[in-house]
């Protein structure tokens, strides 16, 4: 794709994110029936990307939707040191291009990370320096262009979504150690770019772990939601719990999940769990 392109899907699909008839303040509101399925962190793991997509079928389901969550930062490194995970990242939005209202995103903490230029360490090397060096080999001299589209971009998505049954949908949940200060009315405003600081309340949210009972109790008053579903944490199995409101999926490995949800039923926390699918499963 080329730097012009990537510009363009990039800004048209942050237009549609701020201006969708689903979102409310800071969250999108899914549809009460139909099917949704949820992907945990990707972080580029091609083959998890298209088993997940293959098992969409968006073209064949008129009534499915999908949530994606943290695409970036991740995978092969090129033969630069470049970090390709841009290509996984506009493949999607060019998805939802094809799928109007249908495909659905979240912010996560490396999105964040990448628009705010932070570096994050792992094995040794700083994904965001090679996110950036991957805009570069892709796009040349159109780079900036599309690291300032993809910072638009950032900036558009919602930190939420949520079914008429009152299942949450978020990249993470803010800690025990913020808890106190958090501001709760972050999903449901418009948001400043104060908001967006270090340690304000959109990284208190998406950077959170550890999360208590309390906690989960305390924003389940606040939001009027019963259940929780984030990604974020680390799950070696593909998914994990926190007390009894709180499910976390991966999707970035080889024994990746993802969840499948009934718009019109009520779950409990035991009943997702034991809708959660390994993506491996999918041929």
């Amino acid at each position: 794709m080329s730097g012009e392109k990537a510009v363009c899907l990039l800004l048209e699909t942050a237009d549609g994110l701020r201006c969708g008839p689903a979102r409310n303040g800071q969250i999108t509101h899914l549809p009460p029936s139909g099917e949704l399925l949820v992907a945990g962190d990707l972080h580029n793991h091609t083959r998890n990307y298209e088993r997940f997509k293959k098992l969409a079928a968006l073209g064949e389901n008129p009534q499915r939707h999908v949530l994606l969550q943290e695409i970036i930062h991740g995978g092969a490194l090129g033969t630069q040191g470049e970090d390709n995970s841009v290509l996984m990242l506009l493949d999607a939005l060019d998805w939802s291009r094809h799928f109007p209202g249908r495909v659905h995103f979240i912010l996560a903490n490396h999105d964040w990370a990448q628009a705010h230029a932070m570096a994050i360490m792992k094995d040794g090397y700083d994904l965001t320096d090679r996110f950036t060096r991957g805009l570069a080999v892709h796009f040349g001299h159109r780079a900036a262009d599309v690291s300032n589209a993809f910072h638009n971009f950032v900036y558009s998505l919602p930190l939420a979504a949520i079914t008429a049954s009152g299942i949450l949908f978020t990249h993470s949940l803010p800690g025990p150690r913020d808890i106190d200060a958090f501001d709760v009315t972050v999903l449901r405003r418009t948001l400043v770019e104060h908001d967006y600081r270090r340690l304000g309340p959109v990284y208190q949210l998406i950077w959170g772990r550890a999360q208590t009972q309390a906690v989960l109790d305390r924003l389940s008053r606040a939001w009027w939601s019963d259940l929780f579903v984030c990604g974020h944490q680390a799950q070696e199995p593909g998914h994990g719990t926190v007390g009894d409101r709180m499910l976390i999926i991966d999707s970035s490995h080889n024994h990746g999940v993802f969840l499948p949800v009934d718009l019109g039923r009520q779950y409990t926390l035991a009943d997702l769990e034991r809708s959660v699918m390994p993506l491996a499963a999918v041929g």
